[in-house]
């Protein structure tokens, strides 16, 4: 099993250096940045390992949600270790510009889409971070089309109420009659999806209310499986609207062997976060994760590099990109307030959130602390100010113009470059755990050996 892991390994690190390589000479290239305590991917390795399928749910905030940096990831591993089915999804289209690789979701009106990153909507909620629901009397569906990776089976997490309504589910010419009623609570319901199936349509009869959380592909196929749920502006706070029940029944399904956690971004550009406050949100929410998911490794990543120009900068006169780009110094940091109450000059330019850095050296401290592992994303790109760089680029461009969010190529770069050092750090410790000497060849040239 050594040899084959690590030839595995190889060929994947391969792959992510040709990945990285397809940048053009002259754009800013990824850091090789290690894996903080990789010994908090045992759980992960030992997956990985065993040539069995791997699972993994990547959940964060906007840098997630588009499943451009988790798609990547999607990629790089099913190249590695085969496809496997798509996983887990919303159910449906839950905010705007919503995208899902290897599937295309369609939904009509009708759906009420209930959101937790709303702080005044009720819950429950689960991992996809909404939940959609429609009252007696309408008949709003869901289609799924375009399936790219192996699917068998169809999962709808929905909510039992006890006056519950039927959901209808047409397998291509297939109908199958999903009722809802039961005692408060939630659960799944399983459909086959026999090969070749083109479409898959979810609707609500209208005989009672429904409400639906998530979607699960499956397939009896082994292979990489990665979910994702990110959602846009979201901090880790977000996961503590995430329901017990509902979670330990979504995690027990997924049964991760790996759990990357990439919030970060917009706790940190919150200028009057309170750090111990946060401290306490992402430590509570990391012990559920792990109760939860008691066999998963978790990985905290942080956010990317990210930088702001004051409110106050004419950007009429100037483009955005011909500004320069300084991280912040201690002074400004401390008096930063002042300085943009007073418009200073000395911040007309880019630079990095006052609260940045502080958030992120408190997710690698904590992660460590927890025996989690941890990776240094904003490292990776070069560190503070380094988004700038990714923005100037041409070929390709890397960052778009808010100096927060990549683009594909910037992703994709991201994401291999995690997978660089996900992949070395299994290296290392396969080879620490298995690797023998080989035993001296016998002198009589039998190639037996001999005690």
């Amino acid at each position: 099993m050594i040899f084959l892991s690590l030839r595995r390994a190889a060929a994947a690190a391969a792959f992510a250096s040709v990945s990285l390589g397809l940048m053009g000479a002259g754009a800013p290239q990824t850091t090789f940045v290690p894996i903080s305590n990789p010994a908090g991917l045992a759980a992960f390795f030992d997956a990985q390992a065993s040539g069995s399928d791997v699972r993994i749910l990547h959940i964060g905030d906007s840098h997630i949600a588009r499943d451009t940096f988790s798609g990547d990831l999607r990629t790089l591993f099913a190249a590695r270790d085969k496809a496997g089915s798509r996983g887990m999804l919303p159910a449906g289209n839950v905010y705007p510009f919503y995208t899902a690789r290897g599937v295309e979701i369609d939904m009509s009106d009708g759906w009420d889409v209930v959101r937790a990153r709303n702080e005044e909507a009720p819950g429950p909620f689960g991992v996809m971070n909404a939940r959609v629901a429609a009252e007696a009397g309408t008949s709003p569906w869901i289609a799924l089309s375009g399936f790219e990776t192996p699917v068998e089976r169809l999962l709808i997490g929905y909510q039992r109420q006890p006056e519950g309504g039927v959901l209808q589910v047409h397998v291509d010419s297939r109908i199958h009659a999903v009722p809802t009623s039961g005692e408060q609570g939630f659960a799944f319901a399983a459909l086959p999806v026999r090969k070749g199936t083109q479409i898959v349509r979810i609707a609500a009869a209208g005989d009672g209310p429904v409400a639906l959380f998530s979607l699960v592909l499956e397939a009896d196929v082994g292979g990489a499986v990665l979910s994702n749920s990110g959602w846009p502006g979201a901090t880790a706070e977000i996961m503590a609207r995430w329901d017990d029940d509902l979670l330990r029944m979504e995690l027990g399904r997924l049964d991760p062997d790996l759990i990357i956690v990439g919030y970060g971004t917009n706790e940190g550009f919150d200028d009057k976060l309170d750090l111990g406050d946060y401290e306490a949100v992402l430590r509570a929410q990391l012990v559920r994760l792990k109760r939860f998911a008691p066999d998963a490794s978790i990985l905290l990543t942080g956010g990317p590099d990210g930088t702001r120009l004051p409110h106050y900068a004419d950007t009429d006169a100037r483009e955005p990109h011909e500004w320069s780009c300084a991280p912040l110094n201690e002074a400004e940091r401390q008096q930063y307030v002042d300085l943009i109450a007073e418009e200073s000059e000395t911040l007309l330019r880019w630079h990095d959130a006052p609260q940045l850095s502080a958030v992120l050296a408190l997710q690698k401290r904590l992660a460590l602390e927890m025996g989690a592992a941890h990776w240094d994303w904003r490292a990776a790109m070069g560190g503070a100010c380094a988004v700038h760089q990714w923005r100037l680029a041409e070929d390709p461009q890397l960052a778009r113009p808010d100096h927060v969010h990549l683009t594909g190529d910037g992703y994709k770069a991201s994401a291999s470059a995690l997978f660089e050092a996900m992949n070395g750090a299994f290296v290392a410790r396969q080879g620490d755990r298995e690797g023998q000497p080989v035993p001296d060849r016998d002198k009589s040239g039998s190639g037996v050996t001999r005690d």
